[in-house]
């Protein structure tokens, strides 16, 4: 099966809530006019996980953000951009930061096809 853009929209509504996609939807809005690089920072995806009553690390996850335990602390990793090894993170985060990571990758994916055709 091809992956298309909308089969990856398909499966967004079915696995995200509306009030998740909602937050998502703010979240890069937000961003569009307010980053240099249009893209939310952590503390943008921590803003808007808390204005909207989602939960953080599958949120900042639509992002590429992957956050777990050590101990007392929360380790968060940009898996796309971040220079440090992304190895680790996907190994240890959740099936609902899988879900959400899942999705930006083939979104991604298919963004990235349309612009070399």
């Amino acid at each position: 099966m091809k992956l298309t853009a909308e089969t990856v929209m398909a499966g967004y509504a079915a696995l995200f809530d509306p009030l998740t996609r909602a937050a998502h939807r703010a979240c890069l809005e937000h961003a569009i006019v307010t980053q240099p690089d249009r893209w939310p920072t952590l503390r943008d995806c921590f803003a808007f996980a808390k204005l909207y009553g989602v939960e953080m690390a599958p949120f900042a996850a639509f992002f590429g953000y992957i956050g777990w335990a050590l101990g007392k602390r929360t380790i968060w990793v940009d898996a796309v951009r971040g220079e440090a090894s992304t190895w680790e993170a996907r190994q240890l985060m959740t099936d609902e930061q899988a879900q959400a990571f899942g999705f930006h990758c083939a979104f991604s994916d298919i963004i990235a096809h349309d612009q070399r055709w």
